[in-house]
């Protein structure tokens, strides 16, 4: 019986003197903020009354997003409820080349033209 006194005294006395479990690590430092850039000015523009010309003078990727807007503007309000993907490139391409041909007008014109001049 000592023997096992002796190793459960023993036992106890070096987990005494063990030394503390280690602090976990601090969490990670927030990444620093990013300066966020400013937003842009608001512009309001009225659908219906954009200029050919101006559509035309926008950068290319506005261009592209404004033509895919106008699409599906135009077919809106024409009361169509599917548009063949095959035939945006055709649409685009004709309202663009009568705003070429118009720069004075609407760009929704030019839309709702291309879309009468091609069957639809």
């Amino acid at each position: 019986m000592n023997g096992k006194a002796a190793v459960v005294l023993l036992s106890g006395m070096l987990f005494a003197c063990a030394p503390p479990p280690s602090a976990p690590p601090p969490p990670p430092a927030p990444a620093p903020a990013v300066a966020a850039e400013p937003m842009p000015e608001h512009r309001v523009l009225t659908i219906r009354n954009v200029t050919c010309g101006r559509l035309l003078g926008a950068a290319e990727d506005d261009r592209a997003a404004a033509s895919m807007f106008y699409i599906g503007y135009t077919a809106s309000r024409r009361g169509q409820r599917k548009i063949d993907i095959a035939e945006v490139d055709g649409l685009n391409a004709a309202a663009l080349g009568y705003c070429e041909a118009h720069p004075d007008q609407p760009a929704a014109v030019a839309y709702n033209k291309a879309f009468a001049d091609n069957g639809r």
